[in-house]
């Protein structure tokens, strides 16, 4: 169970973290060739605009676990505390079915992209690789905001998910 725990706990951090090494490795390396050695990697850009795409859907389901999305609750805030709390309940709901939609409609999108065959400009592998991003993005984001939604129904502290 210790395995489990921890990946819920750190499973986007680990992959954006080797995302973000990645980028910055390969964009370093391939200044120092261009500006001293005259030569670079030709494949290094489309590395770094794939692993910045994947840590693009990858953090939506970070921002949704540690509840760091940018809201505005002025509103919400004048309630009382089982006010806010059934608000929040019906924002959840309505964030997942709009996360469900958009993981439905990724799912839509990979197929397109399958049947065309599209191959990447530099690397020449399939696009359907990149194109799993939302798919994979979406997909946390759904199992985050299930998890929110759970802890903050189910959740005896005061406020809600105690995440």
């Amino acid at each position: 169970m210790g395995i489990i725990r921890w990946l819920d706990r750190h499973l986007e951090e680990v992959l954006l973290s080797i995302f973000l090494i990645i980028l910055i490795t390969l964009t370093s390396v391939n200044v120092v060739l261009r500006y001293i050695f005259n030569s670079g990697l030709t494949w290094s850009d489309e590395v770094c605009k794939y692993c910045l795409i994947f840590s693009g859907f990858i953090s939506i389901g970070y921002w949704v676990r540690r509840n760091s999305g940018i809201c505005v609750d002025a509103l919400v805030q004048t309630f009382s505390e089982p006010v806010r709390k059934v608000l929040g309940i019906i924002v959840q709901f309505i964030v997942l079915a709009f996360f469900l939609a958009m993981f439905k409609s990724s799912f839509h999108v990979l197929e397109g992209i399958k049947r065309s065959g599209q191959v990447s400009g530099t690397l020449q592998i399939s696009m359907v690789y990149i194109y799993t991003a939302p798919v994979i993005g979406f997909g946390l984001a759904v199992i985050r905001t299930i998890q929110v939604l759970y802890l903050t129904i189910f959740s005896k502290e005061k406020g809600g998910a105690g995440i």
